[in-house]
């Protein structure tokens, strides 16, 4: 899932399947950590590739060995990590972003 069409997809297949009371209770969620911890609540299942593609945010090396943690929606670098790489995927997960570092051009049509 690469384009935002097949991710809208892959989301309207997911919801479609829910019962009423989980596509309102899903509704009420006001975070991608609400919902996914709702998804996982409930057993459903969301491909990795998806969450990837919705987080909302990606990891990127800093020029000083860090890591950023860029937020796809601000547009804008929301924190650094200074250590690893897999340090600054496990920030990010707990920030409710994905841990996908983003390349070069992804990082560009994010932040400019």
């Amino acid at each position: 899932m690469k384009n935002e069409k097949e991710v809208n997809e892959a989301i309207k297949s997911i919801f479609d399947s829910l019962t009423e009371e989980q596509k309102e209770k899903a509704m009420a969620c006001k975070t991608m950590d609400e919902l996914t911890a709702l998804a996982g609540k409930e057993g459903i299942e969301l491909p990795d590739e998806l969450l990837d593609n919705i987080a909302g945010g990606s990891i990127y090396p800093a020029e000083n060995g860090g890591w950023w943690i860029i937020s796809d929606v601000a547009k804008r670098v929301q924190t650094i990590v200074y250590g690893s790489k897999e340090e600054a995927q496990f920030t990010a997960k707990r920030m409710g972003f994905s841990d996908k570092e983003l390349t070069d051009d992804e990082y560009k049509k994010i932040v400019g």
